[in-house]
């Protein structure tokens, strides 16, 4: 008679011990601690801590592109939608989308793989170096393209995808991707092997790497995406998903307990020391010589899953190499993939939201906020079951127009989160003299008003990566926009949310104001030389 582990709902003070049996036939006796962390005193896991870290990413790299547009016919050549592209952009992939988010988590990170030598791999190192992430080790070749994996959206749907690769099978190149290893670990914290089954990942690689780093008494991570878990062998942590666990193990997996089954197996198997399988909505189970836990889920919105693993293997690269315990390190990368998927694509998680939202540091007094903070704010409203409305504009020199659409916009929501741009953004915009205000000051302002929950600056043009960050559920714009021309309309909505533009009051703005004030002034200075 079978125990399915997951039918338990824990409770926020809930931490026990379960024995259970697998679905699978082959009989599982075991304890499995289902830990979950609600409480402040499991919570605090030194994050604060102020060691410098360093970390080396050994893997395929990749470049994603995303088209985004509407798609309003069909076309006469054949029978395929016609996307009317409105926008394109490009993130760092596979083991370079790991690297991203290890920069992001503020630690030092050297990346080490293939590349062509073209427009793509030109492009990539470019978003790589943007991002913090130290590229001297990646190699090119001209024995293949840089891999480019290209989506085609609309209302944020894949409606198609293609990919420009071949798999890397260059002895010399190889050979050189060794020797930047070797050259980097020294000073290294902490390894990552990131395979996505492009050829970086030879099994002459991992073997140098795992053997060198643990040789250095190093920690090896390994993300894998190959079925044959035997070039990992003697790795410190594997953390394969799911349907990556069945299909090295063959054990088809139900339930947490056949997770247990399939880790014990890989242990085993390969002896890698410890196994962390990743569950979806189940959560994580961790697998060492000593302990067998259950980590639920701590994501309480999924709207996109994308990136959720590199952001779990970021992750526990991070803890580890700032010294943390394997089970403080599962702990974190679990609250880390809860924050990712409560997102719209794939943005890094930095350290700060991961602090906030383990309660280990303060979100800070006033309505004045950073965006991670906002982030940290917006998820706890969501997750309370509020409605999160946005809008923005400059906000330079604030008057009644203003001040009515505000009250107007949150009469929307529960809670107001107001983008103000920076004065660098207003300057580009406007032009000189602009701003007339300074952005402390514009902000104070709009922070006295009632309407107004919170402030957060944007130095961009447009406060796209704003809303794409803190996921608004109602988007507010005034009167004199359309719908579909509002910026990050196809955010919001792709997500279920509203786009609304409730008022406009005519005959009022800053330009009009100012030229009232310069022309009663230059009106007195000739009534008193009169």
């Amino acid at each position: 008679m079978s125990e399915i582990l997951s039918s338990i709902v824990p409770t926020a003070e809930m931490s026990a011990v379960v024995s259970f049996m697998s679905q699978n036939d082959d009989p599982l006796n075991v304890s499995l601690r289902l830990d979950d962390r609600g409480d402040a005193t499991h919570r605090t896991v030194e994050l604060a801590t102020t060691r410098k870290s360093r970390i080396v990413v050994v893997g395929d790299l990749m470049l994603d592109r995303y088209y985004d547009g509407s798609v309003d016919r069909v076309s006469p050549e054949a029978p395929v939608p016609v996307l009317h592209v409105r926008r394109s952009f490009e993130h760092p992939g596979g083991a370079a989308n790991v690297a991203a988010n290890i920069a992001a988590m503020e630690s030092d990170i050297a990346v080490i793989g293939l590349t062509g030598i073209d427009d793509s791999a030109s492009r990539l190192r470019s978003l790589l170096v943007s991002a913090g992430v130290e590229c001297d080790s990646i190699v090119s070749t001209t024995t293949i393209p840089t891999t480019t994996k290209t989506r085609l959206l609309t209302s944020h749907h894949q409606i198609a995808r293609f990919d420009l690769e071949e798999q890397a099978n260059d002895p010399s190149a190889r050979s050189s991707l060794i020797q930047c290893f070797e050259s980097s670990l020294a000073h290294a914290d902490t390894v990552v092997l990131s395979d996505y089954a492009k050829g970086v990942c030879h099994p002459d690689v991992c073997e140098t790497v795992i053997a060198g780093a643990r040789r250095m008494g190093r920690p090896v991570i390994v993300d894998p995406k190959s079925v044959d878990f035997s070039k990992y062998r003697g790795a410190t942590v594997i953390t394969p998903n799911r349907s990556e666990a069945a299909a090295s193990t063959g054990i088809s997996i139900h339930s947490p307990a056949d997770a247990v089954l399939a880790a014990r197996t890989i242990h085993q198997l390969h002896q890698i020391e410890s196994v962390v399988i990743t569950l979806g909505e189940q959560g994580m189970v961790l697998f060492t010589n000593d302990e067998v836990t259950l980590i639920p889920t701590q994501a309480k919105h999924v709207f996109d899953v994308t990136g959720a693993g590199d952001t779990v293997v970021a992750a526990l690269a991070v803890c580890l190499a700032r010294g943390m315990n394997l089970s403080q390190a599962c702990h974190l990368a679990n609250i880390a993939a809860g924050l990712q998927v409560a997102k719209i694509g794939t943005c890094p998680i930095t350290w700060n939201e991961i602090a906030l939202a383990t309660g280990t540091q303060s979100i800070p007094n006033g309505k004045v906020l950073p965006l991670d903070a906002i982030t940290v704010v917006c998820n706890d409203a969501k997750r309370s079951g509020k409605i999160v409305g946005f809008t923005n504009g400059c906000f330079d020199i604030l008057h009644h127009g203003h001040a009515a659409l505000l009250e107007a916009a949150a009469k929307e929501c529960d809670i107001l989160i107001v983008g103000l741009n920076s004065d660098a953004s207003v300057r580009r915009l406007k032009g000189h003299p602009r701003p007339y205000v300074a952005a402390q000051h514009r902000a104070a302002l709009l922070a006295a008003l009632e309407s107004v929950s919170y402030v957060v600056e944007f130095d961009e043009d447009t406060p796209l990566a704003t809303i794409e960050a803190i996921a608004p559920d109602v988007l507010i714009k005034g009167a004199d926009y359309s719908s579909r021309d509002v910026v990050g309309a196809h955010v919001v909505t792709a997500r279920g949310g509203r786009v609304v533009t409730p008022l406009f009051v005519p005959d009022v703005s800053t330009t009009n104001l100012v030229e009232r004030i310069l022309s009663t002034t230059t009106g007195s200075s000739l009534e008193r030389a009169a």
